[in-house]
């Protein structure tokens, strides 16, 4: 069956083409957005060393959508349920091919169960994936993502080695279904009529065995011929509606399933979208409650500064007025000594003027005693 890849037609080189697979392999397991960076400088570092072809080959690798950068990361981290997506592929193609035989269409539907089983086990480990790799690109990815894991079964052997290691650049699209198609054709049955059963086309009424054989002896072979190309054309058709009724089934259930991831992509994004605006709610009230603390830390700060620059000027005051009284305690101090030597001294002076008064009144007492006795010798 023929398939295609978006990223991988034309894109990556086959398998071993690049001397130093270790490397190229490293390359997908980066995060995507340092893929194109290490391929290039991958590209330059084997350029640097002579090895001018798988340079070439190297900067050739395209960088993997998202999808396929996802796809690649379900490989590498689930190897052993990626194995059983492949090999439940396999066992769904083989189904599809025996769908007209006997039981066929109930082997086609377990097929069909186990293969959407899986494919829905490894979609629930996706959404983190999408979030690690930084989805960027348009549209749901969840829908590429699971229209490439429900094409696996139509998808080429070089499609599914390039994803069992890891290494698609693109999401896989569903194959061309042509041959598949040609199986559910009117071809011959293979089951062979079973002996006394009777039954022709699905419902016809039973005939006995002796009485078939007489009208068939009695039938030309072409007539014959053509009755059994009837019989089996009718017993085609009715098995090519079954087949395609369950097919439609299928298809709806398909349909049904992807709704239900629809409407789970849109709750978990409504959810993270109720959740971003809590955080950017919480965030903003943090901030607001950040400023009004700083405001008010900025506040107290000034407040103790302008406290410790009049508890500063307080203090030199204090200090002055120490100073200043201890001073005029001097001068006072001093005053009273100069007070006392004052006193001193005038009582001093009070003493010697009154012994100098005392001293006159001595001499005018002499003075008139002289006079007298001038008078007297005089007379």
């Amino acid at each position: 069956m023929a398939s295609r890849t978006k990223g991988t037609r034309g894109g990556a080189p086959p398998p071993g083409d690049v001397d130093d697979e270790e490397e190229v392999d490293a390359l997908y397991k980066k995060p995507l957005a340092d893929f194109t960076r290490a391929r290039d400088e991958l590209a330059k570092r084997l350029r640097q060393a002579g090895d001018k072809g798988a340079s070439d080959r190297v900067k050739a690798l395209r960088r993997p959508t998202a999808a396929a950068w996802t796809l690649n990361q379900l490989a590498r981290r689930y190897p052993q349920r990626m194995e059983a997506l492949l090999d439940a592929g396999e066992r769904l193609r083989e189904a599809q091919r025996g769908a007209l035989g006997p039981g066929g269409a109930q082997g086609l539907k377990d097929a069909s169960q186990e293969h959407r089983a899986i494919v829905n086990e490894l979609l629930r480990a996706a959404p983190a994936l999408f979030a690690e790799g930084g989805y960027r690109e348009k549209g749901n990815p969840m829908d590429r993502l699971r229209d490439s894991l429900l094409a696996t079964p139509t998808a080429s052997p070089s499609d599914l080695e390039l994803l069992a290691r890891g290494r698609l650049s693109g999401e896989l699209e569903p194959g061309d279904l042509s041959d598949m198609l040609g199986l559910l054709r009117g071809r011959p049955s293979e089951r062979p009529a079973e002996a006394g059963t009777g039954r022709g086309s699905k419902g016809a009424k039973a005939e006995a065995p002796s009485r078939r054989r007489g009208r068939a002896a009695k039938e030309p072979p072409e007539r014959q011929k053509r009755a059994g190309e009837e019989r089996e054309g009718r017993r085609g058709a009715k098995e090519r509606e079954s087949a395609a009724e369950e097919r439609e089934r299928e298809g709806q259930r398909a349909a049904k399933e992807r709704e239900r991831e629809k409407q789970r992509a849109t709750r978990e994004r409504e959810q993270k979208t109720k959740l971003a605006a809590e955080r950017r709610e919480r965030r903003e009230r943090l901030a607001a409650e950040q400023r009004q603390q700083k405001a008010q830390l900025t506040a107290a700060e000034r407040e103790r500064d302008q406290a410790s620059r009049e508890a500063s000027r307080a203090a030199k005051e204090a200090d002055r007025l120490t100073r200043e009284a201890a001073r005029m305690s001097r001068a006072a101090e001093e005053s009273e000594e100069a007070a006392r030597t004052a006193r001193k001294r005038a009582d001093e002076a009070e003493r010697r003027a009154a012994e100098a008064q005392q001293k006159a009144a001595d001499g005018a007492s002499r003075l008139e005693a002289a006079e007298d006795r001038l008078d007297r010798l005089g007379r």
